[in-house]
């Protein structure tokens, strides 16, 4: 173990290994909840508000930004937190690195940076095929943080009272899996579970969707 420690902070490895410790310090911040999860997502609609009075030319400035956006998205960002296809990426970049100049018995700086420009490209595809289950997980909870659950009405999973925070259903229009919410109901309202309720507005301050009883 100390061998490994101490080959990991050599010259060759110093800039994997720095980079493995950001992504360790960065999970660590989001566990304790010191930032947030999509903190440095990058947005991939960037060529979509193109500012009017822009002169595009021949349209080479608008066809080289769809060019990266549709790179970006070969190896699913934008799809997935930009720091989750990081830690991917950077996790077999440092086991590539670190066995590679182990079995040619780099130590130097400079051939470690020449492993890590090769690995970096290799990894890339890795990390493309790791991040692949989690596309279609972030796709459903991106399609479910844009539905509009104003002015649904909505069952309530758990009671709420004395100004509580409780677990309300909402039912998607033209089917599909139901939508959970957060809710809280005015000062002085309580509601039971199993009771009906409308959804007025979302309160960011509370990070919950106010509601109020329902009844035709």
């Amino acid at each position: 173990m100390k061998a490994l420690f101490e080959f990991a902070i050599a010259g060759a490895n110093v800039i994997p290994t720095l980079l493995l410790i950001f992504i360790m310090f960065y999970w660590l911040t989001v566990l304790i909840g010191a930032i947030d999860m999509d903190a440095f997502d990058i947005d991939l609609d960037m060529d979509a508000d193109v500012d009017a009075g822009t002169d595009l030319g021949d349209g080479h400035a608008e066809g080289g930004l769809e060019w990266l956006n549709s790179l970006l998205r070969f190896f699913n960002l934008g799809r997935i937190p930009l720091m989750v296809f990081l830690t991917f990426l950077i996790l077999p970049l440092w086991l590539f690195c670190i066995i590679v100049n182990d079995f040619f018995g780099f130590h130097g700086l400079l051939p470690g940076l020449l492993t890590l420009v090769v690995g970096f490209w290799v990894c890339l595809f890795v990390a493309k095929v790791l991040t692949m289950p989690f596309v279609k997980l972030f796709d459903k909870l991106d399609e479910d943080k844009n539905y509009s659950a104003i002015g649904k009405i909505c069952v309530l999973k758990s009671s709420i009272a004395a100004g509580r925070l409780g677990q309300a259903e909402v039912i998607r229009d033209g089917g599909g899996a139901p939508i959970i919410l957060t809710v809280c109901a005015p000062k002085g309202v309580d509601l039971s579970r199993g009771e009906r309720a409308l959804v007025l507005e979302h309160q960011p301050d509370r990070s919950c969707y106010l509601v109020e009883p329902f009844s035709l």
